[in-house]
């Protein structure tokens, strides 16, 4: 059951990521102009890594690759939840609001780039996984330093493969490096704050093993 639930909740975080990456951009504030641009699906792929870090630390290396397989049906949902909605005819040609409303104008914009940005955003996904699981199994060092250091590794690769398929003609070149550094710069930062969020998400996995264990035991005791 803990598997289930994190793998459930790496389909929910990166549809959650593709979605605000899609539809916003927030700026960051160490940074000037044009060089503060942050998708705003930045927390939740992080917080992939992290899940996905836990279940390599405490279920091991086969079942790290699942991770790269759960991200991906999730894209494939979106895309074909998100074209079928192209099919239903617009309401707005029989008075029900406008094309100008925020609602409408988000959901034109979610789907005029949403292909480019899935596409950057599995390449990217893959690869930085891939060699986020490969590591994690190949370095032995002190788990702490393992966590911080791939992970950093990793998210620069990511931010770099995913900026340049996804944005590369959109952004002007100097705000596309400009995104590209602040990005790789607040990953790094939230990396180093999630290592204790990793530990106690590790503690905790401990824990609903423990209570399950002592749940199963109890189950069979009382059918003896």
């Amino acid at each position: 059951m803990r598997k289930e639930i994190l793998y459930a909740s790496i389909g929910a975080l990166y549809v959650a990521a593709q979605i605000l990456t899609a539809i916003r951009v927030e700026s960051f504030p160490l940074f000037p102009e044009p060089y503060d641009l942050v998708p705003a699906g930045v927390f939740a792929y992080l917080a992939i890594f992290l899940v996905a870090n836990i279940i390599n630390e405490k279920e091991g290396k086969k079942e790290g690759w699942k991770i790269i397989a759960a991200g991906l049906f999730a894209n494939v949902l979106l895309l074909i939840n998100l074209y079928l909605e192209l099919a239903v005819p617009d309401a707005t040609e029989r008075g029900f609001g406008s094309i100008g409303t925020p609602l409408a104008l988000t959901f034109s914009h979610l789907t005029s780039i949403e292909v480019r940005i899935v596409f950057g955003s599995v390449i990217a996904f893959v690869v930085a996984m891939y060699l986020n699981n490969y590591l994690y199994h190949k370095w032995k060092w002190n788990i702490w330093a393992r966590y911080g250091i791939i992970l950093i590794l990793v998210m620069t690769i990511d931010t770099l493969l995913f900026h340049t398929i996804a944005f590369a003609g959109i952004f002007s070149t100097e705000g596309l490096l400009g995104s590209i550094a602040s990005v790789t710069v607040f990953k790094i930062i939230l990396t180093l704050v999630s290592i204790p969020i990793f530990a106690l998400g590790l503690k905790a996995y401990g824990w609903t093993e423990f209570l399950e264990t002592d749940h199963e035991s109890t189950v069979q005791s009382s059918v003896v």
